[in-house]
């Protein structure tokens, strides 16, 4: 580290040991809310820390407060839009939960495989990998993965559909 930054560091470290309470009792004025006023003077904080080479060196408090004061009114203004379109912003955040109930099942079904006969159907599926490609990584015949394929999809068939029923 160069004189200069540490030099930068000092500064910044003393500016934050004597501004960080200021601007955590700020946010709580502004905000009413004891957590989201600290985690607003932080992200002030780092910010200030980001911009710190243009900040002007002799009174940095007032680009910090700035910063908090406008990351209040984005959070003002965020909230004011979920509250008048809540349908909207909703939908613009849809829910992955399926895929986590899809990928379960799924797991489920190849623990029900082989070591062998899964490897080829990860492999085939997961990895989107050619028989040939399957057949020299596993260092097995072309004919065997192909077999091993087949008897694997078939024994998963049932597998998968007979807990697609149930979900029905």
């Amino acid at each position: 580290m160069t004189r200069r930054a540490k030099e930068r560091d000092e500064r910044f470290a003393a500016f934050f040991d004597a501004e960080s309470e200021k601007l955590r009792r700020l946010g709580i004025f502004l905000t009413g809310d004891p957590e989201e006023a600290a985690e607003l003077a932080q992200e002030a904080l780092a910010r200030t820390y980001r911009h710190w080479w243009r900040v002007r060196e002799e009174d940095p408090g007032p680009y910090a407060r700035r910063i908090l004061v406008n990351l209040v009114r984005s959070r003002h203004r965020r909230a004011l839009l979920e509250r008048r379109h809540p349908q909207r912003v909703r939908d613009s955040v849809p829910s992955e939960a399926w895929k986590v109930d899809e990928w379960l099942r799924v797991a489920d079904a190849l623990a029900q495989l082989t070591p062998v006969r899964r490897a080829v159907v990860v492999l085939r599926f997961y990895e989107d990998m050619s028989q040939e490609d399957i057949a020299r990584t596993l260092d097995r015949p072309l004919g065997t993965v192909k077999s091993d394929m087949h008897r694997a999809l078939a024994q998963l068939r049932p597998l998968l559909e007979n807990t697609e029923r149930q979900r029905a």
